[in-house]
């Protein structure tokens, strides 16, 4: 009885981790402390799809700041600049899309995850 006790608490003691699958060669890594943005579409700006990253063992993130604090040292390491979080039919974070930026940055900042989308204010008239 025990060990069936002793068993139950160190599957509940699992650290959260995700599968790193590699998509480009010749990316350098970055320093574990790297800045890493965690965005929930792809940017408009220029990119290349380092890597992805799926749900292995743990506590599902549920939100992308939780999300971050997992995977940003995978990301650095595998030499991301952001990773582009996927959330399952439960609003949970399962996926994610390493990218590193190319060239100069686009027009239009990324959305964020976590933040609302701005929005346009109408500045039409009502017609009469």
């Amino acid at each position: 009885m025990s060990r069936l006790l002793a068993l139950i608490l160190l599957a509940g003691c699992t650290p959260t981790s995700f599968a790193f699958s590699p998509m480009a060669k010749g990316v350098t890594s970055k320093p574990d402390s790297c800045a890493v943005e965690v965005l929930t579409t792809f940017p408009s700006r220029n990119y290349e799809e380092v890597g992805t990253l799926d749900f292995y063992n743990g506590t599902v993130p549920k939100t992308a700041d939780a999300f971050k604090q997992v995977v940003a040292k995978q990301v650095c390491e595998a030499g991301g600049d952001a990773v582009v979080a996927t959330a399952d039919e439960k609003g949970q974070f399962t996926k994610g899309t390493v990218i590193a930026y190319t060239g100069a940055a686009g027009p239009a900042a990324p959305e964020r995850a976590g933040s609302p989308p701005e929005q346009q204010t109408d500045t039409e008239l009502p017609k009469k």
